[in-house]
């Protein structure tokens, strides 16, 4: 699979953090999109120059692929009773960061204001 970019909320304080971890651990290329429409800012996303994109569980396996001491999380990941389960439990974590997200950005417009 050809390399792709990630986007990620540097915004974030808990996205940020964890991204910031796999940067060091690897070579991958990483955008911040908190600036981008909230199509980007509700899940992880992987771009690649062909169109194509990974969201999610399998934007996070191909971080993990490719991130020194994650493969084995990767791989565990991808088992079929465990690929269901965490895409559920990536969803609800996902959707309790966007609106945390949205609603601590409104909070500082209000209180630049």
């Amino acid at each position: 699979m050809e390399n792709g970019k990630i986007l990620f909320n540097e915004k974030c304080s808990i996205c940020n953090f964890e991204i910031q971890h796999y940067k060091k651990r690897s070579h991958l290329e990483f955008e911040d999109c908190s600036d981008m429409s909230d199509k980007y800012l509700k899940k992880l996303h992987v771009i690649f120059d062909n169109g194509k994109e990974l969201v999610g569980v399998d934007a996070f396996v191909y971080i993990w692929k490719r991130t020194k001491g994650y493969t084995w999380l990767a791989k565990f990941t991808n088992l079929p009773i465990i690929y269901q389960f965490a895409k559920l439990a990536y969803s609800f974590i996902a959707f309790l960061l966007f609106w945390r997200f949205k609603i601590a950005m409104k909070l500082a417009v209000l209180k630049a204001k």
